[in-house]
Protein backbone atom coordinates (compact mmCIF):
# COMPACT_ATOMS: atom_id res chain seq x y z
CA UNK A 1 0.00 0.00 0.00
CA UNK A 2 1.19 3.42 -0.62
CA UNK A 3 0.34 5.10 2.59
CA UNK A 4 0.23 8.98 3.16
CA UNK A 5 3.90 10.05 4.27
CA UNK A 6 3.28 12.35 7.45
CA UNK A 7 5.68 13.49 10.04
CA UNK A 8 4.90 14.67 13.26
CA UNK A 9 7.98 17.53 13.29
CA UNK A 10 7.59 20.54 15.53
CA UNK A 11 7.03 24.10 13.50
CA UNK A 12 9.86 25.62 15.62
CA UNK A 13 12.68 23.31 15.21
CA UNK A 14 14.59 24.55 18.21
CA UNK A 15 12.13 23.40 20.84
CA UNK A 16 9.96 21.07 22.07
CA UNK A 17 6.80 21.61 23.31
CA UNK A 18 5.62 20.08 26.09
CA UNK A 19 2.07 18.67 25.96
CA UNK A 20 -0.62 18.18 28.27
CA UNK A 21 -0.83 14.79 28.80
CA UNK A 22 2.35 13.12 31.35
CA UNK A 23 5.86 13.09 30.05
CA UNK A 24 7.54 9.91 30.00
CA UNK A 25 10.65 9.85 32.28
CA UNK A 26 12.98 9.40 28.95
CA UNK A 27 11.07 12.35 27.67
CA UNK A 28 11.42 14.63 30.84
CA UNK A 29 15.10 13.66 30.21
CA UNK A 30 14.94 14.91 26.50
CA UNK A 31 13.21 18.13 27.54
CA UNK A 32 16.30 18.60 29.80
CA UNK A 33 18.87 18.41 26.99
CA UNK A 34 19.44 21.25 24.36
CA UNK A 35 17.88 20.23 20.97
CA UNK A 36 20.92 21.24 19.27
CA UNK A 37 22.93 18.67 21.47
CA UNK A 38 20.37 16.51 21.02
CA UNK A 39 20.62 16.69 17.25
CA UNK A 40 24.06 16.14 17.17
CA UNK A 41 24.19 12.46 19.49
CA UNK A 42 21.75 11.78 16.59
CA UNK A 43 23.85 12.88 13.68
CA UNK A 44 26.50 10.77 14.96
CA UNK A 45 24.50 7.43 15.35
CA UNK A 46 23.93 5.18 12.27
CA UNK A 47 20.28 4.99 10.73
CA UNK A 48 19.69 1.58 12.75
CA UNK A 49 20.13 3.47 15.84
CA UNK A 50 17.88 6.51 15.09
CA UNK A 51 15.37 4.07 13.85
CA UNK A 52 15.34 2.36 17.12
CA UNK A 53 15.38 5.77 18.95
CA UNK A 54 12.59 6.61 16.88
CA UNK A 55 10.12 3.85 18.65
CA UNK A 56 10.86 4.90 22.41
CA UNK A 57 8.17 7.30 21.95
CA UNK A 58 5.96 9.60 19.47
CA UNK A 59 8.32 13.00 20.97
CA UNK A 60 11.61 10.78 20.11
CA UNK A 61 9.81 9.95 16.33
CA UNK A 62 9.12 13.33 15.87
CA UNK A 63 13.18 14.45 16.79
CA UNK A 64 14.38 11.03 14.76
CA UNK A 65 12.63 12.62 11.76
CA UNK A 66 13.70 16.53 11.90
CA UNK A 67 15.01 18.19 8.73
CA UNK A 68 18.63 18.24 10.94
CA UNK A 69 18.52 14.49 10.59
CA UNK A 70 18.80 14.38 6.98
CA UNK A 71 21.93 13.88 5.24
CA UNK A 72 21.85 13.56 1.12
CA UNK A 73 23.15 10.58 0.19
CA UNK A 74 25.17 9.24 -3.01
CA UNK A 75 22.91 5.99 -3.45
CA UNK A 76 24.17 3.43 -5.20
CA UNK A 77 22.50 0.53 -6.91
CA UNK A 78 23.46 -2.46 -9.15
CA UNK A 79 21.83 -5.52 -9.89
CA UNK A 80 22.96 -9.26 -10.16
CA UNK A 81 21.30 -11.81 -11.16
CA UNK A 82 19.13 -12.70 -8.44
CA UNK A 83 19.72 -9.51 -6.08
CA UNK A 84 19.90 -5.87 -6.67
CA UNK A 85 23.18 -4.57 -4.37
CA UNK A 86 22.35 -1.15 -2.87
CA UNK A 87 25.32 0.99 -1.06
CA UNK A 88 25.85 4.71 -0.41
CA UNK A 89 28.00 7.59 0.92
CA UNK A 90 27.98 10.89 1.70
CA UNK A 91 27.89 13.44 -1.12
CA UNK A 92 30.07 15.83 -0.97
CA UNK A 93 29.63 19.25 0.47
CA UNK A 94 33.43 21.31 0.18
CA UNK A 95 34.17 20.70 -3.93
CA UNK A 96 37.78 22.28 -4.77
CA UNK A 97 40.58 19.38 -5.39
CA UNK A 98 39.75 15.42 -6.18
CA UNK A 99 38.65 13.48 -2.86
CA UNK A 100 38.00 10.26 -1.91
CA UNK A 101 34.83 8.96 -0.36
CA UNK A 102 33.89 5.08 1.16
CA UNK A 103 30.95 3.73 0.15
CA UNK A 104 29.55 1.43 3.03
CA UNK A 105 25.90 0.35 3.96
CA UNK A 106 25.69 -2.87 1.97
CA UNK A 107 22.68 -3.50 1.46
CA UNK A 108 21.22 -6.88 -1.05
CA UNK A 109 17.43 -6.84 -2.43
CA UNK A 110 16.48 -10.55 -3.37
CA UNK A 111 14.98 -9.50 -6.85
CA UNK A 112 14.89 -12.01 -9.65
CA UNK A 113 15.10 -10.67 -13.41
CA UNK A 114 15.80 -6.78 -12.55
CA UNK A 115 13.80 -5.10 -15.72
CA UNK A 116 14.28 -1.48 -14.78
CA UNK A 117 15.44 0.92 -11.12
CA UNK A 118 13.63 4.30 -11.57
CA UNK A 119 14.88 7.09 -9.69
CA UNK A 120 15.20 7.44 -5.55
CA UNK A 121 12.59 9.71 -4.31
CA UNK A 122 11.93 10.47 -0.60
CA UNK A 123 14.22 7.41 -0.08
CA UNK A 124 11.94 5.40 -1.54
CA UNK A 125 12.75 3.35 -5.38
CA UNK A 126 10.51 1.53 -7.50
CA UNK A 127 12.11 -1.52 -9.16
CA UNK A 128 10.11 -3.32 -11.97
CA UNK A 129 11.30 -7.08 -12.97
CA UNK A 130 10.36 -10.68 -14.23
CA UNK A 131 9.36 -12.89 -11.40
CA UNK A 132 8.05 -16.61 -12.05
CA UNK A 133 5.11 -18.09 -9.69
CA UNK A 134 4.95 -21.68 -8.86
CA UNK A 135 2.60 -23.33 -11.46
CA UNK A 136 2.92 -20.93 -14.19
CA UNK A 137 5.59 -21.14 -16.78
CA UNK A 138 5.30 -17.54 -18.02
CA UNK A 139 7.12 -14.89 -16.34
CA UNK A 140 5.15 -11.54 -15.51
CA UNK A 141 6.10 -8.22 -15.04
CA UNK A 142 5.60 -6.74 -11.56
CA UNK A 143 7.17 -3.39 -9.77
CA UNK A 144 8.23 -3.35 -6.45
CA UNK A 145 8.62 -0.23 -3.75
CA UNK A 146 12.09 -0.84 -1.86
CA UNK A 147 13.57 1.24 1.13
CA UNK A 148 17.43 0.26 1.39
CA UNK A 149 17.29 2.45 4.62
CA UNK A 150 15.48 0.14 6.38
CA UNK A 151 15.61 -3.59 4.26
CA UNK A 152 11.96 -3.35 3.29
CA UNK A 153 10.05 -3.35 0.50
CA UNK A 154 6.83 -4.61 -0.54
CA UNK A 155 5.11 -5.31 -4.33
CA UNK A 156 2.51 -3.72 -5.82
CA UNK A 157 -0.63 -4.92 -7.60
CA UNK A 158 -0.98 -6.55 -10.56
CA UNK A 159 -1.63 -4.60 -13.65
CA UNK A 160 -5.07 -4.35 -15.33
CA UNK A 161 -3.88 -5.81 -18.65
CA UNK A 162 -3.59 -9.22 -20.39
CA UNK A 163 -1.14 -8.90 -23.40
CA UNK A 164 1.87 -6.74 -21.68
CA UNK A 165 5.02 -6.73 -23.59
CA UNK A 166 7.18 -4.14 -21.45
CA UNK A 167 6.24 -1.83 -18.92
CA UNK A 168 8.34 1.42 -16.78
CA UNK A 169 6.96 2.17 -13.27
CA UNK A 170 7.78 5.47 -12.35
CA UNK A 171 7.18 6.36 -8.33
CA UNK A 172 6.67 10.21 -7.48
CA UNK A 173 5.17 12.08 -4.82
CA UNK A 174 2.27 14.85 -4.33
CA UNK A 175 3.65 17.62 -1.78
CA UNK A 176 0.38 18.90 -1.40
CA UNK A 177 -1.69 15.88 0.10
CA UNK A 178 1.27 13.91 1.02
CA UNK A 179 0.89 11.00 -0.66
CA UNK A 180 2.75 8.21 -2.94
CA UNK A 181 1.63 7.69 -6.46
CA UNK A 182 3.44 5.24 -9.23
CA UNK A 183 2.74 5.90 -12.83
CA UNK A 184 3.22 2.40 -14.88
CA UNK A 185 3.24 3.23 -18.60
CA UNK A 186 2.29 -0.70 -20.21
CA UNK A 187 3.24 -1.43 -23.82
CA UNK A 188 1.19 -3.82 -25.60
CA UNK A 189 0.54 -4.54 -29.21
CA UNK A 190 -1.92 -1.78 -29.47
CA UNK A 191 0.21 0.64 -28.23
CA UNK A 192 1.05 2.63 -24.62
CA UNK A 193 -1.79 2.25 -21.70
CA UNK A 194 -1.57 4.44 -18.75
CA UNK A 195 -2.46 3.25 -14.99
CA UNK A 196 -1.90 4.84 -11.93
CA UNK A 197 -1.20 3.38 -8.28
CA UNK A 198 -2.20 5.58 -5.33
CA UNK A 199 -3.21 4.81 -1.78
CA UNK A 200 -6.32 2.34 -2.67
CA UNK A 201 -3.37 0.10 -3.54
CA UNK A 202 -5.03 -0.38 -7.19
CA UNK A 203 -4.22 0.63 -10.77
CA UNK A 204 -6.68 3.32 -12.37
CA UNK A 205 -6.50 3.51 -16.08
CA UNK A 206 -5.65 6.67 -17.10
CA UNK A 207 -6.42 7.49 -20.52
CA UNK A 208 -4.46 10.21 -22.68
CA UNK A 209 -3.67 10.39 -26.77
CA UNK A 210 -1.75 7.71 -27.52
CA UNK A 211 2.05 8.28 -27.53
CA UNK A 212 5.02 6.26 -27.54
CA UNK A 213 7.74 6.37 -24.78
CA UNK A 214 11.17 7.23 -25.78
CA UNK A 215 13.67 6.04 -23.06
CA UNK A 216 13.78 5.58 -19.79
CA UNK A 217 14.44 8.83 -18.50
CA UNK A 218 12.01 10.72 -16.24
CA UNK A 219 11.82 12.94 -12.87
CA UNK A 220 8.91 14.08 -10.98
CA UNK A 221 9.03 17.52 -9.13
CA UNK A 222 7.05 19.47 -7.41
CA UNK A 223 4.26 16.85 -7.56
CA UNK A 224 4.82 16.69 -11.65
CA UNK A 225 5.96 13.57 -13.76
CA UNK A 226 7.93 14.93 -16.54
CA UNK A 227 9.24 12.29 -18.98
CA UNK A 228 9.81 12.30 -23.14
CA UNK A 229 7.33 10.51 -25.92
CA UNK A 230 6.25 10.87 -29.33
CA UNK A 231 2.83 11.56 -30.22
CA UNK A 232 0.23 10.07 -32.64
CA UNK A 233 2.14 12.55 -34.77
CA UNK A 234 4.98 11.27 -34.31
CA UNK A 235 6.34 14.34 -33.41
CA UNK A 236 8.51 14.41 -29.99
CA UNK A 237 6.93 16.20 -26.94
CA UNK A 238 7.20 16.13 -23.07
CA UNK A 239 4.42 14.94 -21.18
CA UNK A 240 3.59 15.76 -18.01
CA UNK A 241 1.45 14.50 -15.02
CA UNK A 242 0.21 15.67 -12.21
CA UNK A 243 0.63 13.46 -9.60
CA UNK A 244 -2.55 15.00 -7.28
CA UNK A 245 -5.16 15.23 -9.89
CA UNK A 246 -4.39 12.89 -12.26
CA UNK A 247 -4.37 14.46 -15.54
CA UNK A 248 -1.96 14.98 -18.62
CA UNK A 249 -0.93 17.52 -20.79
CA UNK A 250 2.27 18.44 -23.16
CA UNK A 251 4.83 20.29 -24.10
CA UNK A 252 6.07 21.56 -27.16
CA UNK A 253 10.09 21.20 -27.71
CA UNK A 254 11.50 24.98 -28.54
CA UNK A 255 13.60 23.17 -31.55
CA UNK A 256 14.62 19.63 -32.72
CA UNK A 257 17.99 19.92 -31.86
CA UNK A 258 17.20 19.50 -28.13
CA UNK A 259 17.04 15.64 -28.18
CA UNK A 260 18.34 12.99 -26.81
CA UNK A 261 18.94 14.48 -23.93
CA UNK A 262 18.81 14.32 -19.83
CA UNK A 263 15.65 15.28 -18.00
CA UNK A 264 17.11 17.42 -14.75
CA UNK A 265 16.20 19.52 -11.84
CA UNK A 266 17.27 22.79 -12.43
CA UNK A 267 16.41 24.83 -9.32
CA UNK A 268 13.05 23.78 -9.24
CA UNK A 269 12.64 23.81 -12.79
CA UNK A 270 12.89 20.66 -15.10
CA UNK A 271 15.54 21.27 -17.44
CA UNK A 272 17.16 19.19 -20.17
CA UNK A 273 20.93 18.67 -20.69
CA UNK A 274 22.97 17.33 -23.33
CA UNK A 275 27.01 17.11 -24.55
CA UNK A 276 27.94 17.71 -28.33
CA UNK A 277 27.87 13.89 -28.43
CA UNK A 278 24.41 13.54 -26.89
CA UNK A 279 24.40 9.84 -25.34
CA UNK A 280 27.81 10.86 -23.55
CA UNK A 281 30.53 13.28 -22.91
CA UNK A 282 34.17 12.69 -22.92
CA UNK A 283 37.44 14.35 -22.71
CA UNK A 284 36.85 16.10 -26.22
CA UNK A 285 33.60 17.54 -25.19
CA UNK A 286 33.55 21.15 -25.23
CA UNK A 287 30.49 22.17 -23.99
CA UNK A 288 26.71 21.76 -22.15
CA UNK A 289 23.87 22.65 -23.58
CA UNK A 290 20.65 23.39 -21.15
CA UNK A 291 17.37 23.97 -22.02
CA UNK A 292 14.55 25.31 -19.05
CA UNK A 293 11.19 24.94 -18.77
CA UNK A 294 10.17 28.62 -18.08
CA UNK A 295 6.13 28.27 -18.64
CA UNK A 296 4.79 25.03 -19.44
CA UNK A 297 1.40 26.77 -20.26
CA UNK A 298 2.91 28.68 -23.01
CA UNK A 299 5.56 26.57 -24.37
CA UNK A 300 8.36 28.51 -23.38
CA UNK A 301 11.87 27.57 -22.70
CA UNK A 302 15.16 29.56 -22.11
CA UNK A 303 18.61 28.16 -23.33
CA UNK A 304 21.81 28.53 -21.94
CA UNK A 305 25.57 27.08 -22.78
CA UNK A 306 28.28 26.20 -20.71
CA UNK A 307 31.42 26.25 -21.76
CA UNK A 308 33.71 23.31 -20.05
CA UNK A 309 36.84 24.20 -18.34
CA UNK A 310 40.33 23.68 -20.20
CA UNK A 311 40.98 21.03 -16.86
CA UNK A 312 37.92 18.84 -18.43
CA UNK A 313 40.33 17.77 -21.06
CA UNK A 314 42.37 15.91 -18.07
CA UNK A 315 39.39 15.07 -16.05
CA UNK A 316 37.68 12.02 -17.78
CA UNK A 317 40.83 11.15 -19.80
CA UNK A 318 39.86 8.02 -21.93
CA UNK A 319 36.58 7.53 -20.04
CA UNK A 320 32.96 8.24 -21.60
CA UNK A 321 30.81 9.86 -19.16
CA UNK A 322 26.84 9.43 -18.59
CA UNK A 323 24.96 11.95 -17.20
CA UNK A 324 23.79 11.63 -13.67
CA UNK A 325 22.25 14.65 -12.59
CA UNK A 326 22.21 18.30 -10.48
CA UNK A 327 23.17 18.52 -6.82
CA UNK A 328 20.71 20.65 -4.84
CA UNK A 329 23.75 23.60 -4.92
CA UNK A 330 23.55 23.08 -8.53
CA UNK A 331 26.96 21.06 -9.47
CA UNK A 332 26.70 18.82 -12.45
CA UNK A 333 27.23 15.01 -11.76
CA UNK A 334 28.65 12.36 -14.65
CA UNK A 335 30.27 9.27 -13.98
CA UNK A 336 30.87 5.72 -16.38
CA UNK A 337 27.65 3.10 -16.28
CA UNK A 338 29.63 0.40 -16.14
CA UNK A 339 32.53 1.49 -13.83
CA UNK A 340 35.71 -1.00 -13.21
CA UNK A 341 37.52 -1.48 -10.15
CA UNK A 342 38.38 2.27 -9.35
CA UNK A 343 35.00 4.21 -9.73
CA UNK A 344 34.80 8.07 -10.08
CA UNK A 345 32.25 10.56 -10.11
CA UNK A 346 32.98 13.56 -11.43
CA UNK A 347 31.45 17.49 -10.71
CA UNK A 348 31.33 20.68 -12.91
CA UNK A 349 30.71 23.40 -10.98
CA UNK A 350 29.89 26.23 -13.29
CA UNK A 351 29.53 29.00 -11.01
CA UNK A 352 33.72 28.80 -10.65
CA UNK A 353 34.38 26.59 -13.65
CA UNK A 354 35.83 23.57 -11.67
CA UNK A 355 35.77 20.50 -12.27
CA UNK A 356 36.21 17.97 -9.26
CA UNK A 357 36.91 14.03 -9.74
CA UNK A 358 35.31 11.67 -6.83
CA UNK A 359 37.06 8.10 -6.02
CA UNK A 360 34.31 6.15 -4.52
CA UNK A 361 36.28 3.05 -2.59
CA UNK A 362 34.67 0.04 -1.13
CA UNK A 363 32.61 -0.93 -4.09
CA UNK A 364 34.16 -4.36 -3.76
CA UNK A 365 31.11 -6.30 -2.85
CA UNK A 366 29.44 -4.40 -6.46
CA UNK A 367 32.62 -6.31 -8.60
CA UNK A 368 31.51 -8.49 -11.79
CA UNK A 369 28.02 -7.05 -11.96
CA UNK A 370 25.98 -5.44 -14.76
CA UNK A 371 25.47 -1.63 -14.81
CA UNK A 372 25.23 0.78 -12.10
CA UNK A 373 22.73 3.52 -11.00
CA UNK A 374 23.69 5.96 -9.23
CA UNK A 375 20.88 8.60 -7.32
CA UNK A 376 21.93 12.26 -6.46
CA UNK A 377 20.87 13.60 -2.95
CA UNK A 378 19.40 10.63 -1.53
CA UNK A 379 17.86 11.12 1.24
CA UNK A 380 17.26 8.40 3.62
CA UNK A 381 13.99 7.61 5.47
CA UNK A 382 13.93 5.44 9.14
CA UNK A 383 10.19 5.02 8.87
CA UNK A 384 8.77 1.35 8.43
CA UNK A 385 6.25 1.17 5.68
Amino acid sequence: MLKSQRRNVSEDPQTIRRSSSRLSSTDELLLNIPIDVIIDIFSRLPLKSIARCGCVSKRWASLCLTKSLVRPQLLFARQKENEVLFSSSPQPQNFGENVSLIATNHVRFPVEHVYDISSSFNGYLCISHYRILDGIKTRELVSMICNPSTKQSFTLPKMKTRKMTAMRSFLGYDPVEKQYKVLATILDKSGVDHQCCGPSSSYINRTLEPHYDLGPDYICINGVFFYMASASSYNDTLVCFDVRSEKYSFVNFMERGMLPATLINFQGKLALVKSSAPSFLSGISASLEMWILEDPEKHEWSKRIFILPPMWKDAPAKEFLQFVGVTATNEFAFAHPFPSDIFHVYYYIFVKEVITRVEIQGMGAFEKVSRVHIFLNHVEDVKLM
